[in-house]
């Protein structure tokens, strides 16, 4: 595909397969969209912004097609998020360290961290844990995480983003962000995995 082509069918990296890609054919669609993120990060007068968002987005599609781990891609997927909080005129401490203190938007990682609570909760219960127990104690745990500002979490609160995510399309960002989450951490980390993201937090994450 030309950067030519690219550019006429889409605004960047497609959206994924259900499987995993075989390594050619994920090296040739990184190199499309790479080659795309260039004639943006060249062409558009943004100060490169779109063409950086777009390559972060790519890499981090390969690291996913190709069955790597998704907790690989959180500080690509957060330096895009800062990109697109520029974008808004928002503030963001990743490329702004003086916002710290100014307007800053959480949104993007709130729901990373979402995400990340809700799949330490679908694992826990994979493994036998029970519902209602779990939740309360993840709640505990994931309410020390850095990014809620004034959001209280309680059980609830993690079942709800548990359901939420559950009954999106299979296709949709965050539910292929959970699914990939809780593949990987039941046939590669297993409790003592979530157990750590419990504590540490997410991948990414600001510790202040």
């Amino acid at each position: 595909m030309s950067v030519g082509s690219s550019h006429n069918n889409h605004d960047g990296p497609r959206g994924g397969p259900s499987k995993t890609t075989a390594l050619p054919e994920a090296f040739d669609e990184l190199r499309d969209n790479l080659n795309f993120a260039n004639y943006l990060f060249e062409n558009k007068e943004d100060a490169g912004r779109a063409g950086i968002a777009t390559a972060c987005q790519a890499v981090a599609r390969f690291l996913w097609v190709t069955g790597q781990s998704p907790l690989l891609a959180a500080p690509l997927l957060a330096l895009r998020a800062a990109i697109l909080d520029l974008e808004q005129g928002v503030a963001n401490p990743i490329i702004r360290p003086d916002a710290a203190d100014g307007r800053r938007s959480r949104s993007a990682l709130k729901k990373h961290a979402s995400t990340v609570a809700a799949v330490c909760l679908e694992a826990l219960v994979d493994l036998g844990d029970p519902v209602n127990e779990t939740a309360s104690r993840i709640a505990r745990l994931a309410a020390s995480w850095s990014t809620w500002g004034d959001q209280q979490i309680n059980a609830d609160t993690i079942k709800n983003w548990r359901n939420t995510i559950r009954a999106m399309r299979a296709d949709e960002h965050q539910r292929v962000a959970f699914d990939l989450m809780r593949k990987d951490l039941l046939e590669h980390g297993g409790r003592q995995e979530v157990e750590r993201l419990l504590s540490d937090g997410p991948p990414g994450m600001p510790k202040t």
